[in-house]
């Protein structure tokens, strides 16, 4: 292997990774019919029937990664990218589908054997399913054991996303917590909603985290990190308040992705 001996130019200037949260109803999905060449993948019932766009809905895990398996198998015929941007509308969904589709991983495996049977010791019976009200979830293994399998599912998923597009979008609501202060006062956060290190993992790995705000009719991406928000990016053009979308006089609502994508 040849080693490097001088600096390489600048590989790329967009952000591959894009997560972007916000409140319900502040634009999220609108902004998304807006731009072009994007497979957007619902994940919110209905979400998305208000926007115009290329939308495929997943109602469940299996679903989801049915649409993950056509992407990859699109890719593969021609010989590249579908798709420039691939959209997951939203991730905070995919995490709570990450609790029963990590509970199956961990029941498939020998020390997860026992869990959900419907005859305890009957290792060979049937056992509860998801829609059963007595079915457990790794969540309720003692000790946080059993976050380990849906986290396992988050990753697999980011990481297979990743892979089939240039460019990927991914949109997640906000969780509101309170917090002390450094002055020791209590105050209200806005955080990514996902489970424990699922969001720092997601965090650490996108490019971009923009956190999406009306202000009138215009929506604002902000790239700012404040002390009640999670935002930033590497790209340097990603950086304080950007005007993503401005709804005309029509109603009509116009975006400005170019402002995203250089």
């Amino acid at each position: 292997m040849e080693l490097p001996t001088s600096k390489r130019p600048v590989q790329s200037v967009n952000p591959h990774m894009l997560l972007i949260y916000s409140p319900p109803k502040v634009g999220k999905t609108t902004i998304l019919g807006g731009l072009e060449d994007c497979l957007i993948i619902e994940t919110e019932p209905f979400g998305a029937n208000y926007i115009s766009g290329m939308v495929v809905e997943a109602n469940k895990p299996s679903e989801f990664n049915n649409i993950l398996e056509a992407v990859e198998k699109k890719n593969a015929e021609v010989g590249g990218f579908a798709y420039q941007r691939i959209a997951v509308d939203t991730i905070t969904k995919l995490d709570e589908w990450s609790e029963v589709s990590g509970t199956y991983r961990y029941m498939e495996k020998p020390q997860g054997k026992k869990l959900n049977l419907k005859v305890p010791g009957k290792l060979a019976g049937e056992r509860y399913s998801h829609k059963d009200k007595e079915f457990e979830t790794v969540h309720e293994i003692p000790n946080g054991y059993g976050y380990r399998y849906s986290r396992e599912e988050m990753i697999e998923w980011y990481d297979r996303l990743s892979l089939l597009a240039p460019e990927v979008i991914l949109v997640a609501h906000i969780k509101d917590k309170m917090v002390e202060s450094k002055t020791g006062d209590t105050v209200e956060t806005r955080d990514i909603n996902l489970t424990g290190k699922v969001k720092s993992i997601f965090a650490s790995r996108v490019d971009g985290i923009g956190y999406l705000r009306r202000e009138g009719d215009k929506g604002i991406l902000s790239f700012n990190p404040k002390e009640n928000l999670v935002c930033g990016g590497r790209c340097k053009h990603l950086d304080g308040d950007i005007t993503i979308s401005e709804k005309q006089e029509d109603g009509e609502v116009k975006t400005f992705w170019e402002n995203i994508y250089k």
